[in-house]
């Protein structure tokens, strides 16, 4: 702390940390530990049926109590004198046995909309024994590391050539050649790729003309052309981090080793890519995580054949209106991504300074 009060200043390293903690607090943590916070408990049901049970045998009460008043206050215009103050006295019976029970329904009503919560795992029961949820869940994973991957296999050979062989102003012009579709916004470039991948698209008509099919393929009602489309979408996620590690390396190394007849399989084996290796881990962690929790992706791409676990997600809180069902979801999938970051870290054999780095 005193080496911050000499660099800054005490009041700039007051500020700094106050940020910072906010940041923390209300980014961070607080949002994260609401979600956990919904995802344990859920409402009491039978609570809410009994309630709902009890509500409707009194509101059958007082409907029978207004037919009765109904029948006594039109006999009350023909009776005569002497009757008369009996079916009054009647009538106030029955008006202040149906204004007893006015107050009963608060607590039913309250009980109804807002019943006692339970804490539990039933919420994480339901995705494990939801064979279809459970299914969707693999497969969204699995889809995300085949994206990661193929991004990996395109991006490091561009990442490289950018490095150490292009020179002056075409590293500029790659780099902007990269960076200017992505300009546009996620959702328009979605929309550009499902113009591409329909059936009368420019994918088809490329493989119609190849002679590669005799039928048009149908890239929209399968996970190939939600797949595409996340590749293209999120590819920079993966090449920088690796141009940025990449570009420290000292080309002499590489010189070196083809001067001792090194191959350049061996070139990238032994020196490029085990140099790389912290921004490899950097781009397959974002590239993984942008990929398994994007939902407009698989919404505009997917069609109504294939399912996406974010949009499951998203199907909970806004259309099944279950946050509690929908939190546990989300943070079973924050889960999945914090695994994911630890095994390539460890796989890598990275930390978290050489990530930050």
């Amino acid at each position: 702390m005193n080496r911050y009060f000499q660099r800054y200043g005490k009041a700039m390293t007051a500020y700094i940390f106050l940020t910072t903690s906010l940041w923390l607090l209300g980014m961070v943590l607080m949002p994260q530990l609401l979600m956990v916070d919904y995802s344990f408990w859920y409402h009491d049901e039978g609570v809410q049926a009994i309630a709902m049970k009890e509500a409707d045998r009194l509101e059958a009460q007082l409907d029978d109590i207004d037919a009765a008043i109904t029948v006594a206050e039109s006999k009350l215009d023909s009776a005569v004198e002497n009757a008369r103050p009996v079916i009054e006295t009647h009538i106030a019976e029955l008006e202040a046995k149906a204004g007893a029970m006015e107050p009963l329904f608060e607590p039913l009503d309250e009980a109804i909309r807002n019943p006692p919560r339970i804490y539990g795992f039933k919420n994480y029961i339901y995705l494990l024994t939801n064979t279809l949820h459970r299914s969707i869940f693999v497969k969204t994973m699995l889809f995300s590391l085949l994206v990661t991957f193929i991004a990996f296999a395109l991006c490091y050979p561009v990442a490289y050539y950018l490095s150490h062989v292009a020179k002056g102003h075409r590293t500029g012009i790659i780099i902007m050649g990269l960076m200017v579709p992505y300009w546009v916004n996620e959702i328009l470039r979605t929309f550009a790729w499902l113009m591409i991948l329909s059936r009368n698209g420019l994918a088809n008509s490329i493989l119609s003309f190849l002679g590669l099919t005799d039928q048009p393929v149908d890239f929209l009602n399968s996970d190939s052309g939600v797949v595409i489309g996340m590749i293209y979408c999120y590819v920079l996620f993966m090449v920088f981090p690796i141009y940025n590690t990449l570009e420290t390396l000292d080309h002499n190394q590489i010189e070196a080793a083809r001067d001792l007849g090194a191959s350049w399989i061996k070139i990238h084996r032994t020196i490029a890519i085990p140099y790389a290796k912290p921004g490899i881990a950097v781009g397959c962690i974002m590239t993984f995580m942008v990929a398994v929790g994007t939902y407009a992706v698989p919404s505009i791409l997917g069609g109504t054949s294939t399912l996406w676990f974010t949009q499951i997600i998203y199907s909970w809180f806004f259309d099944g209106g279950n946050w509690n069902q929908g939190a546990a979801y989300a943070f079973a999938l924050l889960v999945l991504c914090v695994t994911f970051v630890m095994f390539m870290m460890r796989f890598f054999k990275v930390s978290l300074e050489d990530i930050a780095r």
